[in-house]
Parts: structure tokens; C-alpha cells; sequence
């Protein structure tokens, strides 16, 4: 966190923190409050609450110089500290109190856009969101007493951090669960009148809402990957299931098309940094996919910092969370999908990180290909690591681009990360796989191409530096350089050889 502040928002927060972990098998710490402490939170949390809800009601935007109805930051905190008791929950679980946070993440701005996310208040009013959220689901399922009983349990009481993660967890696998037996009349249930509290009568989704978030997420997407990095422990299923059901009843139109690029975006982001597999939601997710498909190429790249949030959240995703508590193992057809859809966003000033990514995206195939070069592979990761290959030549071209800057290290460190140990018999290795289906081998868009030609193609590029010269010597040492150099064909049988010896080690570059 930065040392500057705002006088209504707190600290600015705006660094990447690579570096946080969690864990949920770790005991969490209990909280010592005196009966006086207690009292104050439960007074300023339920008057935080209450206040959300009238600016919920109103039509009126949020009036940060107005004292009487401004919710102030220590009022946040102190709601935050209210969740440490599940009476606060059902205050909470209120359509007008999401709406009235939303309200206030769209009011936060920094240099005269959205951005919530970079003020210390923001990340406090998006966790009170997704607790609403969070509870609003619960209610509207069959688990609410039952884990409200849980809940009140002397051995969840006082938790730091409050009920939050416990309540995240059991919605994110209510709604998983309801996805795979494809529930229709669970979702249904988000669209249906109901009494919230004594206050309210209506639906959890109000599409203009769930559009007005979706877009501050969107307009913020930089510094929300930045806090989610860092928060990954409360998961966005429900809002990223309330977010699904809008869009699938909004009609493909030129009039929605802002508000489906915004969730298309926001969708990506979601599937690469969201703890989970949103991917294996059946026919929601595909659907989600397919929408996304149909969408234009972004013509703009993104700007420096944008690029490098992007890369070091996939790098994470591929290392340090990879196979962790709440994320499953990242493999290559998971980095194939998303590397696809960062690598044409990139802009300049991200150089340094690619060497990283490249590394991390190698070690998923390598993981993959597994230890013995005899093995069988599965057709799918040897397309997806064909297919990573062809994300490698991009990224090197973009180098290319960039020579004045990536000349020397960053360059070595890209190529390195392809001939390394391991990493230096895995295009042998794939293009030895292939050649037993002899038929076709060479022709024109056949894998053995594509993948020579994406090698080939790097290759050109650690050309155009002379102080990565000897690079060019580790390639020519797989053996399967003198092959592929030539103009015209390949030679089959001589390539075959080179690289049943390249797979088994023998040309492999330490």
C-alpha cells in the first residue's frame, strides 16, 4: 500500500503483491473483544448497513460532501468486523445493499476515471459486495438454515476476517454443483420476486445493476486483478454467476454489444485469476465462450502496466498457485487458452516479463509430456503444445520489435527458457511424436510444420542480436536445425532419427 491518501478513500493501492499465498487448511486467528468493542462494531456495522440500504433506495448517487449520509471508511471497517457474527448476515443479504455498493464503486475515481480499486475503500465495499452477494445466493438455496446453524457454531465465532471465507466457499460449491446437474429452477430462483428482510420485495439480479458492475470491473480491470491477486480467498462465483444469467438473457444486439465486450473481459480475467475451474461449467461456461468468440479482435493494445498485470498473473497462475488449495494444476491446454488471448494484447513495456512466462508456460508442457520420452501423450496436449509454440514465436516477434530493449538479457533469458534442461528436448520430443503418422507429415498446415516453422521463426529472431549469437549454436546442437534450415522439404527418415536421439536426451542442452 502506498503512504498517500484520500480524504474519504485511505490509502492508495496499487502494487502488485506476488507474493501472497493463501491457504484455507491454515487455522485462522480468533479476535479478543471486550463488551464495550463488541458493542461499538455491532452498532457501526448494523448503521454502515442500514446506510448502504437507504443509498440502495434512493435515486440519488452517492454525495461525498454530504456528512450526514456519507458511509465512511472506519463505518466499512467496522461493517467488515460485523461479520465476525452471523446476526449480520441477514442485514446484509438485501438486493439494496449490493446495489447500494455498487453505487459507490462507481463513484470512486482516480485522475477522473472509475477506479475503485485503487483506493483501500474501494477493496473494503467490493468484500462487503461479494458478502451480499454471497448470502443473498445462500438464502435463496435449500443450504441456509443448515449452514446458518454451522455458522453460529462457538467454533466459527470471532474469526479474523469474520464469516466471509466460510460463506464464499459454500456458495462457490453450491453453485458448481448446481452447474453440473444443470438445476434450472435454483437459477430461476434469482429472477423471482421475493421479501428481503422487512425492507425489500424483489429479484436478486437487476440487470441494470449487474451491468453497471460489470462495467466498473471492466473500466477498473487493471487494479481489480491487482486486489484479486491479493483476496483470491473470497471467490467471485456468485457474482460471476449473477453476471452469467444477465447475459444470457441479453439479446446479441449492436445496442449490448458495450455491455458484452465488458463481461467478455471481465469473464477472461475471471477464468485466469478466479480460484476454481470456471471452465468446467458445462454449457455456461461454453456459451460464455462462444459469446467471447464472437466478438471483434481488440484493434488498441494494452498500456504498459495493464500488459505487465496481465503477464505476472498468468505467471502466478502457472507456478505459485498452480495445484495449491484452491486452484487446480495449471496444465498446457490451460495456458494454451490464455496465453492465446494475452499474447494480442500485449503493448510495449512488458518485455522483461515474457522470459518469465515463457518459463513458466514451458514447465506446464514439460509436466505434461511427463518424465519418459516413450510414453504415450494425449492428442490434445500435443496440439496445445503446438500450439504454445506458435504463442512463442509471437511473443519472440514482439521482442523483435522491441530489439533496442530486449537485446542481450532479456533476450537470452526468453531462449533460455525454451533450451534449458528439460525444456531443451520438448520440440524434439513433440515433433518425435508426430512422425510415426508419416502420411501428411510435411504437407501444408500440418503440426510438424507449424510447429518447425514457429522454431524456425525464433530462430530468425535470435538472429537479429549479435550478443545472443551463441544461442543460435544451442539451437543448431538439438540436431533437428540442420533439418529444419533447409529450403524445400524435410528429409522424414534422417528427421525421425534426430529426433528419437533429441527426445531421449542426447542433443538436450544443460
Amino acid at each position: 500500500m502506498s503512504g498517500k491518501k484520500h480524504l474519504h478513500w485511505g490509502r492508495i493501492v496499487d502494487k502488485y503483491d506476488s507474493t501472497y499465498v493463501y491457504d484455507p487448511k491454515t487455522p485462522r486467528q480468533y479476535v479478543e473483544l471486550s463488551p464495550q468493542a463488541t458493542e461499538a462494531i455491532q452498532t457501526d456495522g448494523a448503521k454502515a448497513i442500514n446506510m448502504l440500504r437507504v443509498l440502495g433506495e434512493s435515486s440519488l448517487d452517492p454525495d461525498w460532501n454530504d456528512g450526514t449520509s456519507r458511509i465512511t471508511l472506519p463505518l466499512l471497517e467496522s461493517l467488515l468486523d460485523y461479520t465476525m457474527f452471523p446476526s449480520s448476515l441477514p442485514m446484509l443479504g438485501n438486493p439494496m445493499v449490493i446495489r447500494g455498493c455498487i453505487k459507490l464503486l462507481k463513484s470512486i475515481t482516480r485522475s477522473g476515471k472509475c477506479s475503485p480499486f485503487s483506493y483501500e475503500y474501494g477493496h473494503l465495499c467490493f468484500r462487503v459486495l461479494l458478502i451480499s452477494y454471497d448470502y443473498c445466493v445462500l438464502k435463496i438455496s435449500d443450504r441456509h438454515d443448515g449452514w446458518m446453524t454451522e455458522a453460529a457454531q462457538p467454533e466459527n465465532q470471532l474469526l479474523k476476517g469474520g464469516l466471509a471465507p466460510m460463506l464464499s466457499n459454500t456458495v462457490s460449491e453450491l453453485i458448481e454443483g448446481r452447474v453440473i446437474v444443470v438445476d434450472g429452477d435454483f437459477y430461476s430462483g434469482f429472477a423471482l420476486s421475493r421479501t428481503w428482510g422487512d425492507s425489500h420485495t424483489g429479484p436478486l439480479v437487476e440487470p441494470e445493476y449487474v451491468r453497471l458492475l460489470t462495467q466498473v470491473l471492466d473500466e477498473d480491470r487493471n487494479n481489480f486483478m491487482i486486489f484479486m491477486r491479493s483476496n483470491y480467498s473470497l471467490k467471485l462465483t456468485a457474482i460471476v454467476s449473477v453476471m452469467f444469467q444477465v447475459l444470457q438473457r441479453t439479446p446479441p444486439t449492436r445496442e449490448n454489444l458495450v455491455f458484452i465486450q465488458e463481461f467478455s473481459r471481465v469473464y477472461r480475467r475471471c477464468l485466469l485469476f478466479a480460484p476454481g475451474d470456471p471452465s468446467s461449467w458445462g454449457w455456461q461456461h461454453q456459451f460464455a465462450m462462444a459469446v467471447t468468440g464472437k466478438l471483434p479482435l481488440a484493434k488498441q493494445k494494452l498500456d504498459a502496466e495493464e500488459s505487465k498485470t496481465l503477464l505476472r498473473v498468468y505467471t502466478d497462475r502457472l507456478t505459485v498457485l498452480s495445484d495449491s488449495s484452491l486452484y487446480p494444476r495449471a496444465t498446457s491446454l490451460f495456458a494454451v487458452e490464455h496465453l492465446g488471448y494475452i499474447v494480442p494484447l500485449l503493448g510495449d513495456g512488458c518485455e522483461e516479463l515474457i522470459p518469465p512466462a515463457i518459463h513458466a508456460t514451458v514447465g506446464c508442457m514439460c509436466q505434461d509430456m511427463g518424465d519418459n520420452p516413450m510414453a504415450d501423450v494425449p492428442d490434445e496436449v500435443l496440439d496445445a503444445c503446438i500450439r504454445l509454440f506458435e504463442h512463442f514465436k509471437t511473443l519472440f516477434e514482439l521482442l523483435a520489435k522491441r530489439i533496442q530493449v530486449t537485446r542481450g538479457p532479456i533476450l537470452t533469458a526468453a531462449m533460455d527458457a525454451i533450451l534449458k534442461g528439460k525444456a531443451g528436448s520438448l520440440a524434439p520430443r513433440l515433433l518425435f511424436k508426430l512422425s510415426p503418422n508419416r502420411k501428411g507429415l510435411f504437407e501444408r498446415g500440418s503440426p510438424t510444420l507449424s510447429l518447425l516453422n514457429s522454431f524456425r521463426g525464433i530462430a530468425s529472431v535470435i538472429g537479429q542480436d549479435p550478443s545472443t549469437a551463441d544461442l543460435g549454436l544451442q539451437i543448431a546442437a538439438s540436431g533437428f536445425a540442420n533439418s529444419m534450415a533447409r529450403s524445400g522439404g524435410f528429409d522424414p527418415e534422417n528427421l525421425c532419427k534426430l529426433m528419437a536421439a533429441a527426445s531421449l536426451g542426447i542433443f538436450n542442452s544443460e
